[in-house]
């Protein structure tokens, strides 16, 4: 049996109750069958009703409870639950069942057979001295078999057979005859199908797969992180971002009171008034925005966390506590290279999946050859029965007797060869330029992957780098707004400038904290990003897999 298991070092308490780490299903969680007897019920019985749809009463019901996580708790939960990462899941399930059944070739196999069979024919035409026109006879069978392929590619053939037999014509002096027999037969490949280690190809193909299918499985998991890290800096932002409106709104009603004020003391003209009117009304549309940009953030963090213990139809709302952080993180672009082609998954999948098309290459070639088999057999024979009456045999004695017999004087060999050349050869020499044709496309498709890791770890630098500059320069932008703004203000009352420049000079503090949220943003999206591409964001997020727990192979698929 194997099994993985994601391993986390995070300590996680939702509702009072730990989050712990998962395990994959094991293999042999699915093969359990059901009990003999209610497999045979299951044979009468039709198919039960298809499944009812959404009732209005499950589609009414969600999760009522807010969860407050930070960044790291997020992560572990949407590894824990998201819908997707539970599909991608059972991917290296389902390849570890693909090579138990490429494996299964060498399982021995036991034939049990009883016989009986009776039968009274009439006859017409005299053929012997004891013509009978009616004549029985009866024969009872049992026999036992065992067939093995072994990894050599020799397919081996051991059979016991047992035969009584009763009949009616006179001249048969052993009523009944006992035949036992005893023997067994190999065929060995000498051109095509041999080979050493031919016969083991696909369950090496197997193996790779089930490897490839778990490296693939890490990759999904560092996408979900990524996933999550943004979606979660996407609420933080959007929550932010519509403060910064609700903000923007509540200056502009006191400008717009102030505009009343100054035209009822005859200060300002009445348009004064209407222009102020608009400003508000334009910045109350943006904080309308802002806030359906966050229920949409929060939705998309609530379904990809997918917290919902009590299976609601909507799981709970999340509610992030943590903040973008700003600090400056050290860049080394040719380190950043060769941590992600040495760490990154997809490449060592890939490396694994052109092996496989290598293995695949070899065992067409060997399809190339003819068929030469060399065939061998040997057997015992046994004989005895019940003397008749008055009779004369060497060979009486019970079904006890027959079986002594069983000691070699009476015996059967053979030995020979069997060559097959197929006239043209069209269906191998098809399968073997099809398997070259994989192989150059395989490794094609590997050099795509690293040039696109290559460029996500270029993008990721560069993103980075210019994201932290971004923060600066953005910081100092509103802290500029500010300022002016303060200043214009004072020159506003004091005459100097009009209600039109203190607007313009709102809507840039605005746009400029907008602008700082949006860089800060941007700069913690780029480092997951920077992390994903390198390989290494599972790490620094203490989430590992463990390795391929085997179970010992049974001894006879070792030979």
């Amino acid at each position: 049996m194997k099994h993985w298991l994601i391993r986390t070092s995070l300590s996680v308490f939702l509702l009072a109750a730990p989050v712990t780490a998962q395990q994959l299903p094991a293999p042999g969680e699915f093969r359990v069958t059901p009990p003999a007897g209610e497999l045979l019920e299951r044979q009468w019985t039709s198919f039960g009703a298809p499944p009812a749809g959404y009732t209005l009463e499950f589609l009414r019901r969600a999760e009522r409870e807010t969860l407050h996580l930070g960044l790291k708790q997020a992560v572990l939960l949407g590894l824990k639950n998201s819908p997707g990462i539970q599909v991608d899941r059972l991917e290296p399930l389902r390849a570890v069942e693909q090579t138990l059944g490429e494996r299964a070739i060498f399982d021995p196999t036991v034939s049990l057979e009883l016989n009986k069979n009776y039968s009274v024919d009439p006859y017409g035409t005299a053929a012997s001295p004891f013509f009978q026109p009616v004549q029985s006879s009866q024969n009872r069978d049992w026999n036992v078999s065992l067939k093995k392929l072994f990894v050599t590619g020799t397919q081996f053939d051991m059979s016991f057979l047992n035969n009584r037999f009763t009949g009616s014509l006179p001249n048969q002096v052993l009523k009944p005859q006992y035949r036992p027999r005893l023997g067994f037969a190999l065929t060995q490949p000498l051109l095509r199908d041999f080979g050493w280690g031919l016969t083991t190809i696909f369950v090496r193909i197997g193996e790779n797969r089930e490897e490839a299918s778990l490296l693939g499985y890490r990759a999904k998991l560092a996408q979900l992180v990524q996933r999550v890290i943004e979606a979660y800096w996407a609420v933080v932002f959007a929550a932010d971002n519509a403060r910064v409106q609700e903000k923007s709104v509540e200056i502009a009603q006191a400008l717009l009171r102030n505009a009343e004020a100054k035209v009822r003391v005859g200060a300002f003209a009445p348009v004064a008034v209407i222009e102020a009117r608009a400003e508000k009304a334009r910045r109350d549309e943006q904080q309308i925005v802002a806030k359906n940009n966050l229920d949409i953030a929060k939705a998309a963090l609530r379904l990809l966390l997918n917290s919902n213990p009590n299976d609601g139809f909507l799981p709970r709302l999340v509610e992030p506590t943590d903040t973008p952080g700003a600090e400056e993180m050290v860049l080394d672009r040719q380190k950043s290279l060769e941590r992600a082609m040495l760490a990154r998954p997809e490449i060592q999948a890939s490396a694994l999946n052109i092996r496989n098309r290598e293995l695949q290459l070899r065992y067409a070639e060997n399809q190339l050859l003819p068929r030469l088999d060399l065939r061998t057999g040997a057997g015992l024979s046994g004989i005895g029965g019940d003397l008749k009456p008055g009779a004369v045999n060497p060979f009486p004695g019970g079904y006890g007797t027959s079986l002594e017999r069983l000691s070699g004087d009476f015996y059967n060999y053979s030995v020979g060869v069997v060559l097959q050349i197929p006239l043209g050869n069209g269906q191998a020499q098809s399968k073997y330029s099809l398997a070259r044709i994989e192989l150059e496309q395989e490794r094609a498709r590997q050099r795509e992957l690293v040039n696109q890791i290559i460029l996500e770890v270029e993008r990721g630098v560069n993103d980075v780098a210019s994201g932290y500059q971004r923060i600066v320069t953005a910081r100092q932008a509103k802290e500029l707004a500010e300022e002016n703004l303060r200043l214009q203000e004072k020159r506003f009352h004091a005459g100097l400038i009009t209600q039109k420049d203190v607007i313009d000079f709102q809507v840039r503090l605005v746009d400029a904290e907008g602008a700082a949220l949006r860089a800060l943003t941007d700069y913690n999206d780029a480092i997951a990003k920077l992390q994903l591409a390198e390989g290494s964001l599972l790490e620094n997020y203490d989430v590992k897999i463990d390795g391929v727990k085997k179970e010992p192979e049974p001894w006879w698929a070792k030979f």
